[in-house]
């Protein structure tokens, strides 16, 4: 079954964590719990570099821990996290 999650970050969290948080959430884990490591993926830097100038109308999807991974940054620029659970 596939089940949806959206999440967008806190002020002050990096894209980074915000992408961890969102997956462990969509999970029903703890971030702590998961066994999932996010720079086996991606690479974390590289990812908060990319949305960190709030360009609009950016999209970036990738594979993660049985999920389908979507960065979309609103017509502001900001990041909004859609996690597609696969489990």
């Amino acid at each position: 079954m596939v089940e949806n999650f959206l999440y967008e970050p806190k002020e002050g969290e990096s894209l980074s964590m915000a992408v961890v948080r969102a997956v462990a959430l969509a999970h029903h884990e703890g971030v702590l719990e998961q066994d999932w490591i996010i720079h086996n993926d991606i690479n974390p830097d590289a990812l908060d570099k990319l949305f960190q100038d709030r360009h609009p109308n950016m999209t970036l999807r990738f594979e993660a821990d049985a999920t389908t991974v979507t960065v979309n940054a609103d017509g502001h620029g900001n990041p909004v996290i859609e996690i597609k659970s696969h489990r």
